[in-house]
């Protein structure tokens, strides 16, 4: 009879306000509450929220080929949502002055953002216009909690004119995951982490996430298995984006 009754008030008086939360659980707070002498109209039901589980938004170069492939196994297993885009070939300029952070800030509405970027910025000397880059990446991430991670060496540029820590200074040294030092194994260019290196990298970005060392924690739990991915949006050298 219960749940005779139960169906009934879904299809009818109830479906306007409980049906979009499709749980049977929320149905039965409804019943009981309609039971105790509430009205329809007077009955709601809170959306299940759970404030350790992010929407999160990956952005970057290359890098998230393997980066992307690893922190979707940490999504899974914490119960985030990891949306990637990779822009292949991109720049902190790249990101900065066109429309696809903001558009994707819109359409992905994160409630966490990672950016992986800073390796194609390598060997250029323009380091105040790099920093009002990254200026203008922080203004469209807003109050959106994040993290950036910081580029890795490259073979063919024997000292860094000042990248790594003009973008350390401008995200602050507990937002900012320092990359430069380590030493990660290359796939056969010579340039791109293996994926087992990658997962051994993402494996120490995590851990840091999770910490008290950064400003915002985040569940990082390591994952006991891999799981099927594939970015959100892929872009590759050629695209230029929309400028602003």
């Amino acid at each position: 009879m219960r749940k005779i009754l139960l169906s009934v008030l879904a299809l009818t008086l109830i479906a306007p306000y409980v049906m979009a939360q499709g749980i049977l659980d929320s149905l039965e707070v409804v019943y009981d509450k309609i039971l105790q002498g509430d009205s329809v109209e007077q009955v709601t039901v809170k959306e299940d929220n759970n404030p350790e589980q992010h929407r999160i938004l990956l952005i970057g170069d290359s890098m998230l080929d393997g980066v992307g492939r690893r922190f979707n196994d940490y999504a899974a297993a914490n119960g985030h949502t990891l949306f990637t885009s990779i822009w292949y070939g991109s720049t902190t300029k790249s990101w900065a002055y066109t429309t696809e952070l903001p558009r994707l800030m819109k359409k992905v509405d994160p409630t966490f953002v990672i950016v992986c970027l800073g390796t194609n910025d390598l060997g250029y000397h323009d380091i105040t216009a790099r920093s009002e880059a990254v200026k203008e990446i922080l203004h469209e991430i807003g109050n959106v909690p994040f993290v950036w991670i910081g580029p890795v060496t490259l073979r063919n540029i024997s000292r860094d004119p000042g990248i790594v820590d003009m973008i350390r200074q401008n995200v602050g040294t507990s937002r900012f995951y320092d990359s430069y030092d380590l030493r990660i194994s290359r796939g056969p260019d010579g340039i791109h982490p293996t994926f087992q290196a990658a997962a051994l990298w993402v494996d120490g970005i995590a851990r840091w996430m999770s910490s008290p060392e950064t400003d915002f924690p985040i569940k990082m739990d390591a994952p006991h298995a891999s799981v099927p991915f594939k970015n959100y949006e892929t872009h590759r050298t050629s695209y230029k984006g929309k400028k602003k």
